[in-house]
């Protein structure tokens, strides 16, 4: 649990330098995806569980998914109850993130976008640090644009573990 809940910090944070990809032709687009993305990152970092989840779209199948077996939630009870157990990781308001390579596109209602974000957390003054590959898929409804397909990967352990990995 403690993996996904580290890899899934990244979720909420990955669009901050991603979105800026999105679709270079639409201002007004680049701050909507901008704007839900701070708006998820604001509520996750205060463990504001239904904030985060109002950046969802409504729909039941909704996703989030992480790197290995049983990290994927579909639905908004699933979605919410992931997040309830990631933020038990960390304490609130101690979250800082910095986005590295991203991209991004639309077509019509649909935006993706992808980022390298390295993480900082603490809990019980205990800091962490890691850093997560992320993906997004979001949907415009109405006049607002909300995630529908979140994807998180982070690599854990040791680094001769994760090079053995590799390797094989």
């Amino acid at each position: 649990m403690k993996r996904i809940a580290l890899a899934a910090l990244a979720v909420s944070t990955m669009l901050g330098t991603a979105q800026a990809e999105v679709d270079q032709t639409s201002s007004d687009l680049k701050e909507a995806v901008k704007a839900v993305w701070q708006d998820q990152q604001k509520a996750f970092d205060a463990h504001d569980v239904d904030g985060v989840l109002a950046t969802y779209a409504d729909s039941d199948d909704i996703m989030l998914m992480g790197t290995g077996p049983g990290e994927h939630w579909v639905g908004p009870a699933e979605i919410k109850d992931a997040y309830a157990h990631f933020m038990e990781t960390f304490d609130p308001h101690t979250l800082e993130v910095k986005c590295g390579d991203g991209a991004g596109s639309t077509k019509g209602d649909v935006a993706w976008v992808t980022g390298v974000c390295h993480f900082i957390d603490k809990q019980e003054e205990e800091s962490r640090q890691y850093v997560a590959n992320l993906s997004a898929v979001l949907v415009k409804q109405g006049d607002a644009w909300r995630f529908h397909t979140m994807h998180f990967s982070h690599l854990t352990g040791r680094a001769e573990d994760q090079s053995q990995q590799t390797s094989e």
